[in-house]
């Protein structure tokens, strides 16, 4: 790795060792609030799209690696910052960009447009020069600028006017606001008249930063099993030297360790769209998968959030939920490797 990313990676790990491990647990379950938000940002980890006075210039290999190594410690403070990064890399406004890159405001992407089936999601329409209705499943429903899709297909800033209504039930990411927005607002602006084309664009460029997420909680729960499997006995034996336990967790080390060869060799270079789905796809399911070994290496124990192995089953589930949609990303990943339509009987 370059001089740089390494200099990159070891702010970020030191920021986790200040700021974040001891902290972790409130700052998955509570909000994260605008003090521990601001810091993000004076570490320039929430404007990797966007940098005050340097306009938009994504480094995808460096916004990876802040990705992946926040997810280590904290899932939902690398979702925060997946979010935020998304939002200024779509808008346009200055004043709102620098607000928000400096962690003065907040903004989202409902990204939930593209996956739930139409009139699902709520009903939201321009009507007399305001948008009005309502929008169901906002993740960062508690942001100040939100990016979202009218159902005429316009991809609107709402700047203000709106506000929190029915608040969802999560899964995971439990600092981040996940709830319906009640909309009245005349104080918006349509980015692009097809906006469902322009949001899917954002949501397929997401494919490398999303695998950078679930390899971090990949590293992050898989050491967490390593460390309780040296310590723990039973019937005499420590964990690890039971066959069955440590064959599994090595095979998925194993993949992980491949995966991230695999992902800092597309990074390094022109990241194509088979490749980045190639990598998200595997990276969600290994999240999944080495989660749920290590919940089970914990027994019990595995369940009580002070382990801190829970939240990375969890999280590793909704980031799957929202960030891949297995049916249209196998269907358009069967058409990359097949050369032709597939997959669609």
């Amino acid at each position: 790795m370059e001089e740089e990313y390494e200099i990159l990676e070891n702010t970020v790990k030191d920021f986790n060792t200040k700021y974040v491990d001891n902290n972790s647990m409130k700052l998955e379950n509570d909000e994260m609030g605008k003090e521990f938000v601001k810091m993000l940002a004076d570490q320039g980890f929430l404007s990797m799209t966007y940098q005050p006075g340097a306009g938009k210039n994504t480094d995808i290999k460096a916004f990876s690696i802040v990705l992946e190594n926040l997810a280590k410690s904290a899932p939902a403070i690398s979702l925060k910052t997946l979010l935020t990064n998304s939002f200024l890399s779509i808008v346009n406004e200055q004043s709102i960009l620098d607000e928000v890159a400096k962690g003065e405001k907040s903004g989202t992407v409902t990204f939930s447009d593209l996956l739930v089936g139409k009139g699902q999601n709520g009903k939201l329409l321009i009507e007399n020069n305001r948008v009005k209705g309502e929008k169901q499943f906002v993740l960062g429903s508690d942001s100040d600028f939100i990016v979202t899709t009218l159902d005429t297909g316009e991809l609107v800033l709402l700047r203000s006017g709106f506000k929190v209504g029915k608040k969802h039930k999560r899964l995971g990411f439990r600092s981040v606001g996940f709830a319906s927005i009640v909309v009245d607002s005349d104080d918006f602006k349509v980015i692009d008249k097809d906006g469902t084309r322009m949001l899917q664009k954002l949501y397929e460029d997401l494919s490398v930063p999303v695998a950078a997420m679930s390899l971090g909680m990949s590293e992050g729960v898989s050491q967490k099993a390593l460390d309780y499997a040296k310590v723990r006995t039973a019937f005499g034996h420590y964990l690890k030297d039971f066959q069955p336990l440590a064959f599994e967790l090595t095979s998925q080390i194993a993949e992980m360790e491949i995966l991230k060869k695999y992902f800092h060799d597309i990074v390094s270079s022109t990241v194509n769209q088979k490749e980045a789905m190639f990598l998200k796809v595997k990276a969600l399911a290994l999240a999944k998968d080495i989660s749920k070994t290590s919940l089970q290496i914990h027994g019990g124990y595995g369940y009580l959030e002070d382990f801190g192995v829970e939240k990375f089953y969890r999280d590793s589930m909704a980031l799957s939920v929202l960030f891949h949609h297995e049916e249209k990303d196998m269907e358009k990943l069967s058409g990359m490797v097949f050369e032709s339509r597939a997959g669609f009987v």
